[in-house]
């Protein structure tokens, strides 16, 4: 094929069909939030609308994407390992405090097994998929009366289930109720977010 007075060799067309579509640039989110703030950020993919959300609770914030119609569905919860005990999408001011509350997170023996400052997230990229990662975690959640061949096959369905991957990095935080043998909250939380979208 001659255009332009290129020779474009047929085996290159061929591979240019079958090339993967480049990734989409990333979502660039920057915002701040304080204690019991709800924060909101739309945003598009694929022609559908989305939101991502911090929703107050316990003495920090949840990592919350969805439906802005079906805010019941947090499809970062259902993404989002581990599913039980301490999960990244959840931040908590004891998460950055020893113990006893009585100072800063630092290895040691008063240690607080809990993410930091980077927190990694994924989400289901719709209401299918939601579905069924929903059913999957049924199984995996509760297995001890299963067939180890549907926890298997749960497993994998879980696995397939499309999903994009993001990072909330914290830039800046303020800790309040700094009382030993108490729980520390976020007073104020400085924030940016990438979102990878496929």
């Amino acid at each position: 094929m001659r255009k332009s007075g290129w020779i474009i060799p047929a085996a290159l067309l061929l591979l240019a069909a079958f090339a993967p579509p480049a990734a989409a640039d990333p979502l660039l989110l920057r915002g701040e939030a304080q204690r019991g703030d709800t924060v909101v950020h739309p945003f598009e993919h694929d022609g559908h609308a989305f939101e991502f959300r911090l929703i107050p609770v316990g003495h920090g914030w949840s990592i919350w994407i969805g439906d802005p119609v079906n805010r019941e569905r947090n499809q970062v919860v259902i993404a989002t390992p581990p599913y039980s005990g301490i999960n990244p999408a959840i931040i908590q001011g004891w998460h950055f405090r020893n113990a006893d509350n009585s100072g800063p997170n630092k290895p040691g023996k008063d240690h607080v097994n809990a993410p930091q400052n980077t927190r990694h997230f994924a989400f289901v990229l719709n209401g299918a998929g939601y579905q069924a990662a929903r059913e999957a975690l049924e199984i995996l959640m509760w297995p001890e009366d299963r067939d180890q061949g549907d926890v298997s096959k749960a497993e994998e369905r879980l696995k397939a289930v499309p999903k994009a991957h993001g990072v909330l990095t914290i830039e800046a935080l303020e800790l309040g109720n700094l009382i030993e043998g108490e729980q520390a909250w976020v007073e104020r939380m400085a924030f940016r977010i990438r979102i990878n979208l496929p």
